[in-house]
């Protein structure tokens, strides 16, 4: 899968290790030139220092290819311009925002922006289901679809410990998408990957088997 990144803060760089981590190919387009610099350092020539808002920036990036775009700066109407333009201009066919400000989230869907991720509810939403003891973590729902982005953290003492990923019972219909290791370093997704405790677990899959995949990676623990 080909993505583009706009922006390399916080959010922007360890997604974008997560993606590369995960065999995708990737371009990050960030403006601040020091931000640039550093990332440069670490991802090399896949870093592009310029405006991920101007249309002769994402066609250089090879926009007209691009799989997914995803725009993370602080700045709403940064993100909102940056998918526009690569929505309309270049026909990606997913373009996803983050938002800083929940209640501008309707006027980003309304404006054609197929995914707009709202920080503050996501860290609501974390909270929420950590402390009422929930052991699946809803991530992002996706829009159109029947299924969510979810989280589950595999326990100490969970069958799922040493089992490749090819050998554990999920649920029809759930698809593990990534594994974060306790060390919080993303580990490369294959069927002979085994799994071990303190692994978050990334999966998408429908609502109604999220029970079914949380006893699969838990053991009901």
């Amino acid at each position: 899968m080909y993505v583009i990144v706009i922006g390399c803060g916080k959010i922007g760089y360890h997604l974008t290790r997560a993606l590369l981590a995960s065999g995708n190919e990737v371009v990050v387009i960030e403006r601040d030139a020091h931000r640039a610099e550093t990332a440069t350092e670490e991802f090399g020539s896949i870093v592009v220092a310029s405006d991920g808002t101007e249309p002769t920036v994402l066609s250089e990036a090879g926009a007209k290819r691009c799989d997914v775009l995803i725009s993370t700066t602080g700045q709403d109407a940064t993100n909102l311009v940056a998918c526009q333009v690569a929505k309309w201009s270049f026909d990606v066919a997913r373009v996803i925002a983050v938002v800083t400000d929940p209640d501008h989230v309707p006027l980003f869907k309304t404006l054609g922006v197929d995914v707009a991720i709202s920080t503050t509810e996501l860290i609501l939403s974390h909270m929420e289901e950590e402390l009422t003891g929930g052991g699946v973590v809803h991530l992002l729902p996706l829009h159109g679809a029947t299924a969510t982005v979810v989280s589950v953290r595999v326990p100490p003492g969970s069958p799922a410990i040493g089992q490749e990923l090819s050998a554990l019972a999920t649920p029809p219909g759930a698809t593990l998408a990534a594994v974060i290791g306790k060390d919080g370093q993303p580990r490369t997704i294959s069927d002979g990957l085994r799994l071990e405790a303190g692994d978050e677990v990334l999966a998408i899959t429908p609502p109604e088997q999220e029970g079914e995949l949380w006893r699969a990676l838990t053991g009901g623990a």
